[in-house]
């Protein structure tokens, strides 16, 4: 008689320790890496995009991310102000993230190619992590225990489900290859412009417009230009109010909180937005005035949902053909 209430309490105690564990995921690379305050803010965002896509797609594909996404960190690093290596690594996430598309899991691994391009753009680099082999074990190691702590409490109650291939390979690789000119074209101009912060914004904003199909990239845009607009009105109000310091950095902690409560409750993509932008303007604008990182943030991203929605356009004659080859009216 028990065990039905047992699995019951398990339920709701599942939802407040993941909360608990983003949390941690955010806030520890601080403290692990307080010598590195810019390398440390990168990995802790890292960690936090390692939660989200285990809680996505469980221990293995979180595993395998952790590894990639540390070496193309350290890449970064050690590539410092090369556009073409720069250009390569966020190439390489790219291909990553449209494979993920396969299995319908690119939601939650978003934030994975939205770290790189801030490593990419202004190369966090400190001492002790200023090489690139010493920053990608660092970044490799933190991000795979945020995925081992991630996949013990989200349990395997879902498991089965994420497993099925919900798109064709042909469609799969078409977003990569439509993410991969995207990021081709950001990153050439941030890196190229030596943007640094700024840059970051833009190499992510195609990551998150574009999805594999191209009449929901249309509606995610204007979702996306909702919730930009939204969060960075609560990023700047909420830099108005309470200034910099520990006040404004526990609150971008609560919004990637709510950011990973609202991937697991499936909110509305707008939402999902809202949360996650305030999240990283404020994390990744320790050091610098969050006004100043907002206003930068909104001039990039509008630009970044222009490239975004230029290469969707040149995508569309491509998305239809195959579309009615394959019989479906959905492209």
């Amino acid at each position: 008689m028990p065990e039905p209430y047992d699995r019951h309490m398990s339920e709701r105690l599942r939802l407040p320790a993941l909360i608990a564990w983003s949390v941690v995921a955010v806030v520890g690379a601080n403290l692990v890496f307080a010598q590195a305050p810019d390398a440390a803010g990168s990995i802790g965002l890292g960690g936090l995009a390692l939660v989200l896509a285990t809680l996505t797609a469980g221990l293995r594909a979180g595993a395998i991310a952790s590894i990639v996404m540390g070496i193309l960190g350290g890449i970064a690093i050690a590539g410092g102000d090369s556009v073409v290596i720069q250009v390569l690594v966020m190439v390489l996430a790219a291909a990553g993230l449209g494979l993920t598309a396969r299995w319908n899991w690119n939601r939650g691994f978003i934030l994975l190619p939205v770290t790189l391009a801030f490593v990419a753009a202004e190369s966090p680099a400190q001492e002790p992590l200023q090489t690139g082999v010493a920053f990608a074990v660092a970044m490799t190691g933190y991000v795979l225990l945020a995925t081992l702590g991630t996949a013990v409490l989200r349990g395997r109650h879902h498991e089965g489900a994420q497993a099925r291939p919900t798109s064709s390979w042909s469609r799969t690789v078409g977003y990569a290859v439509v993410l991969a000119i995207a990021a081709v074209a950001t990153t050439t101009i941030a890196v190229g412009l030596n943007w640094g912060h700024t840059g970051g914004w833009l190499i992510m904003t195609p990551f998150i417009v574009i999805s594999p199909y191209v009449q929901d990239g249309w509606r995610k845009a204007i979702n996306r230009a909702i919730g930009t607009v939204g969060g960075f009105a609560i990023a700047s109000a909420l830099a108005f109010t309470l200034g910099s310091g520990p006040a404004l950095s526990t609150t971008g902690v609560a919004f990637a909180v709510l950011a990973a409560v609202a991937l697991v409750k499936q909110w509305h993509y707008a939402i999902y937005a809202m949360c996650l932008t305030p999240a990283i303007v404020i994390l990744e604008s320790i050091g610098r005035p969050v006004e100043q990182t907002a206003d930068n943030r909104l001039l990039a991203t509008v630009l970044g949902v222009g490239i975004a929605l230029a290469v969707m356009a040149v995508a569309v004659p491509t998305y239809r053909r195959t579309a009615k080859e394959a019989g479906i009216d959905h492209y």
